[in-house]
């Protein structure tokens, strides 16, 4: 099955291949469940073939991205608003994800322990390096409002931080 983006055509494997890790960063955080977070990976490419299906095309690869984005974020966010799914997680899925020689760096673990909206937008900004323009309309916010939870969250995860340090 064929996507199309402006003039080119990809191969549905192949976007599954570029994509699949930064969706799966991105729902991670949100959900802070390696389980949870690859269900809502692959309900973001069943949506995609539905829309692929309906006859969707896509202005270019960044239009591509950010729907990828959009649509994964969403998702998750559905799925955390469910009654059944209102519980604690513990951080014993990052340790899991974490590579052994990487144990020691607390600092994924306190972006963790950050409040939802702060760990999505900062996992946008520096692993995905999206402006905050396209984080915005992905969260559904104003640009300001994302430099305020950057800034918000930086402070947070500073404190946490230094607290273990």
């Amino acid at each position: 099955m064929k996507v199309k983006c402006g003039e080119n055509y990809y191969e549905i494997e192949q976007i599954i291949d570029q994509y699949h890790v930064m969706l799966f960063r991105l729902s991670f955080v949100r959900m802070k469940n390696k389980e949870d977070a690859e269900d809502v990976v692959q309900d973001t490419f069943l949506r995609l073939l539905q829309q692929i299906n309906n006859g969707k095309t896509f202005e270019n690869e960044e239009h591509l991205k950010a729907w990828l984005l959009t649509v994964c974020s969403n998702r998750g966010k559905s799925i955390l608003t469910t009654v059944w799914n209102k519980r604690t997680e513990g951080l014993d899925s990052v340790k899991e994800m974490v590579a052994p020689e990487e144990k020691t760096d607390y600092a994924l673990e306190s972006v963790m322990q950050l409040p939802e909206k702060y760990r999505t937008a900062i996992t946008l900004f520096y692993y995905e390096q999206l402006s905050t323009e396209q984080i915005a309309s992905i969260m559904k916010t104003k640009p300001a409002t994302v430099r305020s939870y950057l800034h918000r969250g930086r402070e947070k995860l500073k404190k946490l931080l230094e607290e273990d340090a």
